[in-house]
């Protein structure tokens, strides 16, 4: 959005921010007229974006470069929409950073590609391609895409057939991968959602109010204004302070005139009213934990109540305590390659000094530029599972504790991506091995917390980290940027050392949260209440099972005998040969997600 000197011009950027969050448009056009001031950026989101422009540009020069090898390209060294045309006249093939606009609408596409067809211009016409650094296309991509061919439309008097993204490829082979959308398909939302953008704008300009407000949504996570939505919605006391009340709910207690946590901490119960939306049980909980927090708030400190006991619920999934238990944490990027990188492991253990060693394993080297990720991030999986099975072997009676599901997911994950110690995962699974101490905390106890995270718990145990959170988080989007965008050797020692302290804090926080937990424990069966232990599966598969396992393992080895491990190293029949490996129990592999979820 930008004040030009024949009014306000808006862009595909404008036109996203409005579908993602309305009071974001209220802000942007307070900011062009002068009436907000835009918060600071913080110095690791401006290096963010900096790297992210360096990174484009670079993205954007490799795919033109490769559509020179076949096609005549035109370069627009200026803004002006004529001379878009002009090269659109003359039938260029590619068109590279062409400027499309009409009345307050002004776009820049990355490239426009020549087509077979009949148009205004002859025949020809022309389809945009937008180069992204992200694999995953968003709803902002496609509005963008969809403004650029209806201004594209109105050049060469017909709506261009598709539209395509390109982005960066995870074969050397095939550096970049295009997917193509029917535009079509999309215009009738695009011109719904521009038309209302258009009516918004036009009331703010007239003065008037669009009446938004900053509800959080999605897009807070990397938005500008998100301090100062914040400190509006706590100076308001508004319910989405609330831990867990999702929009659908608060929107509901909004129309009975409960929009704060203090009305509805004080509501009676059972409620005065029967709502329409979401059941009536679920908003007595709902206010029952504002009730928590607004005691949290009078007492000025940490404040929980205990839920009733339930079989296999809360504290009784809690197991009998082994001093081999391990206290695990993974880091990951989600955006590196097609399917995440899991970058670092950590665990902690107890020994018998009551400290808590900490082992951490890094999944890449900032050194080795041209080692690829995954054959680093197997190794890393390998090692925690054997780690584990050795230490399982010593103390039978072992379990494994995270905070929230990642870590199993990442593994079972990294098992399937793979293909290796799944029986090992497997027997840890049936077993009962794993421990997830978030969905205790939640069956157990309600508490004065805005959300419960492992860091919002950390003052009812006492716990403190020896990394600041703000300085932390720094580095771990700094990292991550540069993994996702291929910049390893940027990755400074520094900031590793960070990020490794920070995953320390997070597995020495889970030993002490599973510690408090035993002791709230322990206090109620002092004072006569029963609260079971969890059983213990057996880890071992039927005879069935194990010996097709053993004959699938000991083909694969045969015939990956003398094929690398790394893709590039491999000649094509080398890599026939270990495709076919990895295929030889596909099926069963593929089918293990969903019996863990039956299971």
């Amino acid at each position: 959005m930008k004040l030009a000197d024949d009014g306000l011009r808006l862009s595909a950027t404008d036109l996203a921010n409005f579908i993602a969050c309305r009071h974001l448009t209220h802000l942007d056009f307070g900011r062009v007229h002068k009436r907000i001031a835009p918060p600071p950026r913080p110095q690791w989101q401006l290096e963010e974006v900096r790297l992210l422009q360096k990174r484009g540009i670079e993205h954007e020069a490799a795919y033109v470069r490769t559509l020179a090898e076949s096609d005549a390209v035109e370069r627009l060294e200026t803004h002006a929409q004529a001379e878009t045309e002009r090269a659109m006249r003359r039938g260029a093939a590619v068109i590279v950073q062409a400027t499309l606009g009409e009345g307050r609408w002004l776009g820049r596409a990355d490239v426009l590609r020549r087509v077979e067809g009949e148009s205004r211009l002859g025949r020809w016409a022309y389809e945009v391609v937008d180069t992204k650094l992200s694999r995953e296309t968003k709803a902002g991509t496609i509005l963008q895409l969809c403004l650029y061919s209806d201004l594209l439309a109105r050049l060469q008097g017909g709506l261009p057939e598709r539209m395509h993204v390109v982005s960066p490829g995870i074969d050397p082979q095939q550096p970049f991968a295009t997917e193509s959308y029917r535009v079509r398909d999309y215009m009738a939302y695009f011109r719904l959602a521009r038309k209302q953008l258009e009516a918004a704008v036009a009331v703010e300009g007239e003065g008037g109010s669009t009446r938004t407000y900053p509800d959080p949504v999605a897009h807070c996570d990397i938005c500008n204004w998100r301090i100062t939505c914040s400190r509006k919605r706590r100076a308001d006391d508004h319910a989405s302070l609330v831990a867990s009340l999702p929009s659908l709910h608060r929107k509901e207690l909004a129309k009975h005139g409960v929009a704060t946590l203090t009305a509805l901490a004080q509501l009676p119960l059972p409620l005065p009213f029967s709502p329409r939306r979401g059941s009536i049980a679920t908003l007595e909980a709902a206010r029952e934990q504002a009730r928590v927090q607004l005691e949290g708030r009078v007492r000025a400190r940490p404040y929980y109540e205990l839920l009733p006991l339930e079989e296999g619920r809360g504290l009784a999934q809690l197991p009998e305590p082994s001093p081999g238990d391990v206290f695990f944490d993974i880091e990951g990027a989600r955006y590196v390659g097609l399917q995440g990188f899991e970058y670092l492991f950590g665990w902690a253990e107890r020994d018998g000094a009551g400290d808590a060693p900490y082992h951490a394993e890094w999944a890449f080297d900032p050194s080795a530029a041209h080692e690829t990720f995954d054959v680093r991030e197997q190794a890393v999986f390998e090692r925690f599972i054997d780690v584990v099975m050795a230490r399982w072997r010593r103390h039978p009676d072992l379990h494994i504790y995270h905070f929230a599901p990642y870590e199993p997911s990442a593994l079972k994950r990294l098992m399937g991506r793979y293909a290796t110690r799944g029986a090992e995962l497997d027997g840890m699974l049936r077993a009962g091995l794993f421990v997830d101490l978030h969905s205790v905390v939640r069956r157990a106890l309600r508490a004065s917390v805005e959300q419960y995270s492992i860091k919002d718990l950390e003052p009812f145990y006492d716990f403190e980290r020896e990394v600041e959170l703000p300085r932390a988080n720094d580095s771990r989007h700094r990292m991550e940027r540069l993994l996702e965008t291929g910049c390893r050797t940027e990755v400074t020692a520094e900031m590793q050392d960070v990020v490794e302290r920070y995953n320390k804090d997070d597995c020495v926080s889970t030993l002490k949260l599973r510690d408090w937990l035993e002791a709230i424990r322990g206090r109620l069966v002092g004072e006569g209440g029963a609260i079971a232990r969890p059983s213990v599966g057996d880890a071992n598969p039927t005879d069935e099972v194990a010996a097709k396992d053993a004959r699938a393992a000991a083909l694969r080895e045969r015939l990956l005998q003398g094929v690398p491990q790394e893709a590039g190293e491999r000649s094509s029949a080398q890599h026939a040969v270990w495709l076919l490996a990895y295929l030889i129990d596909w099926h069963r592999r593929e089918a293990k997600s969903q019996w863990w979820e039956f299971f």
